[in-house]
């Protein structure tokens, strides 16, 4: 399924979390996760498709 980290799509498997979702972005370490809302995630946050998650603030 589609999804968007830091607004580049990412493919991921059915079942996959935010982290999942980071690491197939590429993304090497992560401190903090947000919704497109800029609300703090847990990295074991399920993915759906089209979700966006960012690993900065996307509110600042």
């Amino acid at each position: 399924m589609k999804v968007y980290v830091d607004n580049k799509e990412v493919e991921v498997f059915t079942g996959a979390t935010a982290a999942d979702a980071v690491r197939a972005a590429g993304v090497k370490s992560i401190a903090k996760l947000y919704d497109a809302y800029g609300n703090e995630i847990a990295p074991d946050s399920p993915m759906k498709a089209g979700r966006k998650i960012f690993t900065d603030n996307p509110k600042n």
